[in-house]
């Protein structure tokens, strides 16, 4: 016959080999998420160092300078452009009326007329745009 303590050295081993192999599979489950954790902190390091690359290249003064002479039109300054006196600095604009905002807006001494709608043309027709003039962009107004 087996004694009662056999018994219950038996039960206590069982449930310790019980423990011991939840306890496994759960330190194999986190070894996991810790393994893709660290890959994707490769990857956005990687990432970062392609864009830390990229902000190089396109903060270089040399291509600035190319765009720059290429897509804007700046020249020199000239002597005209220099201001001689405070006298010939122009008065400071005058804000809306809060009251009338459809109404003319005073910008240093002419009246503007200001416009009552959105931009886009009457009626979802466009407006073709004045000579000499150049359209940055077109869309149209949603209703």
């Amino acid at each position: 016959m087996i004694s009662k303590s056999t018994v219950i050295w038996l039960g206590l081993a069982g449930l310790a080999s019980g423990a011991l192999f939840h306890t496994s599979y759960q330190v194999q489950g986190l070894g996991e998420d810790l393994a893709s954790l660290n890959r994707a902190i490769v990857q956005e390091q990687e990432a970062i160092q392609i864009l830390k690359a990229e902000w190089s290249y396109m903060n270089d003064p040399n291509r600035i300078e190319e765009m720059a002479r290429r897509h804007l039109v700046l020249g020199p300054t000239t002597s005209e452009q220099m201001i001689r006196s405070a006298a010939v600095i122009p008065q400071r604009l005058d804000p809306i009326d809060p009251n009338n905002p459809h109404g003319p807006a005073l910008v240093a001494g002419t009246t503007v007329p200001m416009p009552a709608r959105k931009p886009g043309g009457l009626g979802g027709v466009p407006v073709p745009p004045a000579a000499g003039s150049v359209v940055l962009a077109s869309y149209k107004v949603a209703r």
